[in-house]
């Protein structure tokens, strides 16, 4: 069996041509690497949301027409993208490293230097250096450096301020909450992520999921402490203990997670125009792990993380919106009409 100096990589190439692809292929040959290549922009982007390849090469006059919105995808997967080409102006050079772009290259007479981008972007931690700019941090869609508005973004925003109103409406309350941050993460790390924002804690959960031409998750989440008390609130006392609270506190937290994270999904379907199937979200407690394990994401998907952070004023009471989302919304998005 033989033995590598470096764990293998899938790199992703995606040039303007069958025979560009297999020149880089010939260029960049080596025991580390295999290689993903297509002339096709939706096929290298779902191999890119997929298999998570560890850099992308792209030619530019691939993406030229849409090009902001496809680095911000490959961003949000957090791939380094190394652009090839010969007619970039610097400016146009330097405002692509703005965008997250790790390298941007000449397509001729380039072939070491090639080499040696796609060997740090591939093993960052091999101890070279090389003049290129990379972001791998939380990726805000709505923010980005290239002063875009992300239409993803501008919906979440949407929808979550749907769910508060809602909600503030359902318990006559002031509700203030944050705008939703947003991750993106393969399934394996979904769960110890929210576990370490989240804690290990028993939680109060009213949970959606749907499906159609969008699938995914809506939560509303408390502290079983923080649902006591807004019942508390609402039905002017009681015995927590008792089996009456106890399901007053499902109905009670079962209809105002209804209302607000139905209010989501509404908003989805009605901004995108989509049809979506859901049944009323269903109310439970848990501990954190033991709810998200539950969640049905295919391993081979990425998923999109909306959180936002909200609170009751008036009961002093706090608790997270989340969504969850497969990135395969943003190739819809992005390919739509």
């Amino acid at each position: 069996m033989p033995t590598y100096s470096k764990p293998i990589s899938l790199i992703l190439i995606g040039g303007f041509s069958d025979s560009e692809n297999q020149t880089l292929r010939e260029t960049l040959k080596a025991e580390e690497y295999v290689f993903a290549t297509s002339t096709d922009l939706y096929n290298c982007l779902d191999i890119a949301e997929c298999h998570h390849p560890k850099a992308a090469i792209i030619d530019f006059a691939a993406i030229e027409h849409n090009y902001l919105a496809i680095i911000q995808f490959l961003q949000l997967l957090q791939i380094p993208t190394i652009i090839l080409s010969d007619e970039l102006a610097k400016n146009m050079i330097q405002y692509l490293s703005m965008a997250g772009i790790f390298a941007t290259l000449k397509k001729t007479n380039n072939q070491l230097e090639l080499q040696r981008a796609l060997a740090i972007s591939a093993y960052p931690n091999s101890g070279n250096t090389i003049d290129c700019h990379s972001q791998f941090l939380d990726f805000n869609l709505g923010s980005s450096q290239t002063g875009k508005h992300n239409k993803l973004q501008d919906v979440v925003n949407k929808a979550i301020g749907t769910a508060v109103s809602q909600m503030s409406e359902t318990i006559a309350c002031e509700v203030e909450y944050e705008m939703p941050s947003v991750r993106a993460m393969s399934p394996l790390f979904l769960q110890k992520n929210l576990i370490e924002i989240l804690g290990k804690n028993l939680v109060s959960v009213a949970q959606l999921d749907f499906s159609g031409n969008l699938s995914g998750s809506a939560q509303m989440l408390f502290s079983c402490e923080a649902a006591d008390a807004i019942v508390l609130a609402i039905n002017g006392g009681g015995d927590v203990a008792s089996e009456e609270f106890k399901q007053d506190k499902a109905d009670i937290m079962g209809e105002i997670g209804n209302l607000a994270i139905s209010g989501i999904v509404g908003t989805f379907s009605n901004t995108l125009k989509y049809n979506l199937d859901y049944v009323v979200p269903n109310y439970i407690e848990g501990y954190v792990d033991e709810i998200f394990s539950a969640m049905n994401f295919t391993m081979r998907s990425t998923i999109l993380l909306f959180m936002s952070h909200f609170k009751i004023i008036d009961i002093g009471v706090e608790g997270d919106l989340i969504l969850f989302f497969q990135a395969r919304l943003l190739l819809d998005l992005l390919f739509r009409a």
